[in-house]
């Protein structure tokens, strides 16, 4: 399930949404990669959860010029920002728990 706080964007895209005032929670995924299909679901759940969250996501295969400039050396990554500003950075498939934490402590 795809919500309206679930993006997928690209380079310009996703500045435009890290100019926001609120959390942004960008994940980086690939569709060869299990793990980060293996998340989506719990991206959606975290969306509805939470909705002031905008999750963005980003295609690594479509737009691997962002990797390096958001140092992004491994699939998936979640980075979560407020202001332009990364506030926290969780590699490799993570529990929900870990990713509610993660919103919460920004709150």
């Amino acid at each position: 399930m795809t919500t309206h706080r679930v993006v997928e964007a690209d380079a310009e895209e996703l500045k435009v949404h890290l100019q926001s005032s609120g959390l942004v929670m960008v994940d980086f995924w690939a569709a060869w990669c299990a793990p980060c299909r293996a998340m989506a679901p719990m991206l959606d759940r975290l969306a509805i959860e939470f909705p002031e969250v905008q999750v963005v996501k980003i295609d690594a295969e479509a737009h691997k010029e962002v990797l390096e400039t958001y140092g992004v050396r491994s699939l998936p990554t979640l980075q979560l920002y407020r202001h332009q500003s990364k506030l926290e950075q969780l590699i490799g498939k993570v529990p929900y728990e870990l990713m509610r934490r993660a919103v919460l402590d920004a709150a």
